[in-house]
């Protein structure tokens, strides 16, 4: 028996749809939910979604966020998700060598943290996209 997977960006609703399983990049580590799955919140990095329909495994890149799991359903709400077909590969390529200059050029001394988190983020969002990119998203979006 299928769950029920939502998945929420303040832009809009990136897909809704019954799936067999999805793994999801926790604060504490990737985790996975199944059918029947014990209901807890989780906080969410930045990371690789993973989400299982008919036997194919299908990807997409996420930010920061958190999920809601119960017995039947996945709520995961998002800043960003992206699904791995959709991903402008020359677009993530140059925001990493962005954030990997900004990087290069301050010593971490002299720049407040809250900057240095920016670019950290930005980074790991950019390495992200990138490797979900060359993979098949076909589990039919929402939008």
């Amino acid at each position: 028996m299928p769950i029920e997977l939502t998945v929420v960006t303040p832009e809009q609703e990136v897909f809704s749809g019954a799936v067999d399983d999805v793994v999801l990049p926790g604060t504490e580590g990737d985790f996975g939910v199944l059918e029947k799955h014990e209901r807890f919140l989780a906080p969410l990095r930045i990371g690789e979604v993973g989400v299982k329909r008919d036997g194919t495994t299908h990807w997409a890149a996420i930010s920061e966020g958190f999920a809601q799991v119960t017995a039947d359903k996945v709520i995961v709400l998002v800043d960003t998700c992206e699904v791995a077909s959709k991903i402008d590969v020359a677009r993530a390529e140059a925001a990493k060598a962005r954030a990997e200059r900004a990087l290069k050029e301050i010593e971490a001394g002299q720049l407040e943290e809250t900057r240095l988190h920016t670019y950290e983020a930005a980074l790991q969002r950019a390495v992200i996209r990138i490797q979900v990119a060359g993979r098949d998203w076909s589990v039919r979006p929402t939008h």
